[in-house]
């Protein structure tokens, strides 16, 4: 009797990362990402710890941003800043995220490709939203 044996195969896995993934030291900021005490914040205002928000509680350490765009990824989650809300002011005081988890991105499967284009398994992301997929931009080399 042979044994069956498959694997599984994802779009995303032939596609090279063109993102260039920088960590966030504690008392700093890359991208809108600020870690202030360990504790990794998003948005132009101090007081919005999207951990607490979401209960994500992300993790410090393996917490990384890729230059050049709003997506970050820890062991945990894949984040990119949704459904901005301006306040405290008619001319946008602060800006918060009403949410921040990317949902249907795996962290060790997701790559960023450029222009705002990223791709997770068989999933493709413009901009934190989840389109279509599209060989033709996932070819590219943007």
């Amino acid at each position: 009797m042979s044994a069956l044996i498959s694997s599984c195969s994802y779009r995303s896995d032939n596609i090279s990362d063109k993102g260039e993934w920088v960590s966030v030291p504690v008392d700093s900021f890359a991208e809108g990402y600020n870690n202030i005490g360990g504790q990794v914040y998003w948005g132009y205002i101090v007081g919005t710890d999207f951990t607490e928000k979401e209960n994500v509680g992300a993790d410090s350490e393996t917490f990384r941003v890729c230059k050049g765009s709003e997506y970050a990824k820890d062991k945990y989650h894949v984040y990119y800043p949704q459904n901005e809300v301006c306040f405290d002011g008619l001319d946008c005081a602060g800006t918060v995220a009403e949410e921040i988890v990317l949902r249907g991105a795996k962290p060790s499967q997701f790559k960023y490709i450029g222009n705002g284009y990223a791709v997770s398994g068989n999933k493709m992301f413009h901009d934190g939203e989840v389109i279509e997929w599209n060989d033709s931009i996932a070819n590219l080399n943007l």
